[in-house]
């Protein structure tokens, strides 16, 4: 299996959303307000000084579906002018049944 955790600017949520249900995705868990800086981005600290907020979403695939969902973040990712997102895969176990 492999996780998904997708990182973005919170203007962007139903889009990412959108892509998540049209996909191959049948559950993934989101957090609202997301604070941080990126290394090519301005920090988002949801005060006056830094205003704005990211969200998060983690999203875990079987081996056979990875390449679809990654393509859908691709295109997405594009669609969006390539910033406001970052989107990074690793390898996920099941620990318990």
């Amino acid at each position: 299996m492999d996780m998904y955790w997708v990182f973005y600017d919170a203007g962007y949520d139903e889009d990412v959303m959108e892509t998540l249900e049209g996909c191959c995705v049948n559950g993934f868990t989101k957090w609202d307000r997301v604070l941080g800086k990126g290394p090519h981005a301005v920090p988002k600290m949801d005060n006056a000084v830094w205003p704005g907020y990211n969200c998060a979403v983690v999203v875990v695939v079987p081996d056979e579906e990875s390449g679809r969902l990654r393509a859908s973040l691709h295109e997405l990712r594009k669609k969006l002018g390539g910033r406001g997102m970052e989107i990074f895969r690793t390898s996920a176990e099941r620990v318990v049944d």
